[in-house]
């Protein structure tokens, strides 16, 4: 965020929050002055991102919704962060998230998202559902977490370019965590501006 938009007009770019959980990044966004949008499935979530925001005379706008579902406008943000949410899914799923990123996205609009690798622990365990998607995961820090995509990198990088996202750079970060192994890509890709 601070790369590419600090020296701007923060509260003209529109930043969405997709999937915000308990709000970290909904905060940090409001509280660095972003117009900010947030949406989560869990009420009890978004009742917890309200209360944060209100605590510190923040805003945003927040929604109880479903990631399949969104019915923001097209063309409407700058910036769209997923931060770990999309990973949760099945493959096809995860295609289509992508794609209402890209509609929902402004041309030249980013998106940041996060999301785990195979050199994850806990990655091939459980019940697998589809190659590289796993549920019951029986170690590691997504255990219990319900459905687990673990990406390849090429992967990642085909599904959002075959979308249509440009400039697409994939960082990788790996680190232990109570001894347990945490493999994650960390993308940035622009949607392209129209000729």
């Amino acid at each position: 965020m601070a790369r590419n938009y600090y020296k701007k007009d923060r509260k003209s770019i529109k930043v969405l929050d997709f999937g915000c959980g308990g709000g970290n990044h909904t905060w940090y966004l409001a509280k660095e002055g972003f117009s900010v949008y947030a949406f989560d499935g869990s009420i009890s979530a978004i009742d917890k991102v309200k209360q944060l925001l209100e605590k510190e005379r923040l805003s945003a706008c927040l929604k109880v919704m479903d990631a399949l579902e969104l019915d923001y406008e097209d063309n409407f943000f700058d910036c769209i962060i997923d931060n770990a949410t999309i990973y949760a899914n099945k493959y096809r799923n995860i295609k289509l998230m992508y794609s209402k990123i890209f509609k929902i996205l402004k041309e030249g609009g980013r998106l940041l998202t996060v999301n785990f690798s195979t050199n994850t622990t806990g990655y091939g365990t459980g019940k697998e559902l589809e190659k590289n998607t796993f549920c019951d995961i029986t170690s590691g820090r997504l255990e219990g977490r319900g459905i687990t995509h673990f990406f390849e990198e090429d992967e990642l990088k085909n599904i959002l370019s075959d979308i249509g996202f440009i400039n697409i750079i994939i960082d990788k970060m790996q680190y232990t965590d109570m001894g347990d192994t945490v493999g994650q890509f960390l993308v940035q890709a622009e949607k392209p501006l129209l000729p």
